[in-house]
């Protein structure tokens, strides 16, 4: 019996002298195929065919975090409180809302995304310059990426339940006083690409 404490005393200790858990690691998405066929058509669509030069793509998506003091609802920062895209179909809008913030929490690795497209390239989210970078900073990360034009960070997706609807929020970078943040709405014209149907601007860094 005096046995007794000692091993619980010992099971304590090894307990106590376990590593702490390891941070989260970016994982895959569950509706992964669909996603990227997503992140494909926003990069390509908006920013490949409006500036003709390679665009880096962040390989992970961005999260609903904000580290400001005072921050507005996640619905309203990403630009899904009003039903914008919403067609005569509002229960395709919402449920495409409600996935996207229900996935907001989730770091997903989307380094797939330019996988056999030339015009896209990967780009490590650290190396993303800040909306405060200047020119010097723009001039190295475009010396380690191919010259691109810029880079595109995206949220996860939301997918109505019919599959036929997704919207994502997205932050272009492309110089010290060039970008903007928009909301993209798109649909499915096959089981393998999407067509972009609305965007709404919510925020703009305009060029010199």
């Amino acid at each position: 019996m005096r046995s007794v404490p000692r091993l619980l005393i010992a099971a304590f200790l090894a307990a106590c002298a376990r590593p702490a858990p390891e941070a989260p690691v970016p994982t895959p998405s569950s509706t992964a195929p669909r996603a990227i066929a997503v992140y494909r058509a926003i990069a390509e669509s908006i920013y490949v065919r409006s500036t003709g030069r390679i665009v880096a793509v962040a390989t992970v998506s961005l999260d609903g975090g904000c580290s400001e003091m005072e921050c507005a609802g996640l619905a309203s920062r990403w630009g899904v409180d009003q039903l914008w895209w919403a067609h005569g179909d509002s229960a395709e809008a919402r449920d495409a809302r409600s996935d996207l913030l229900a996935r907001s929490a989730a770091a997903l690795d989307i380094r797939a995304v330019p996988i056999g497209r030339p015009m896209l390239l990967e780009a490590d989210p650290g190396d993303v310059p800040p909306p405060e970078a200047d020119g010097q900073e723009w001039s190295r990360f475009r010396a380690a990426h191919a010259d691109a034009a810029g880079a595109v960070r995206m949220s996860p997706v939301g997918f109505s339940r019919s599959g036929r609807t997704a919207v994502a929020f997205v932050d272009w970078r492309c110089g010290p006083s060039c970008g903007h943040t928009v909301g993209v709405a798109l649909t499915a014209t096959s089981d393998t690409s999407w067509a972009i149907v609305d965007m709404l601007l919510m925020s703009s860094r305009q060029r010199r």
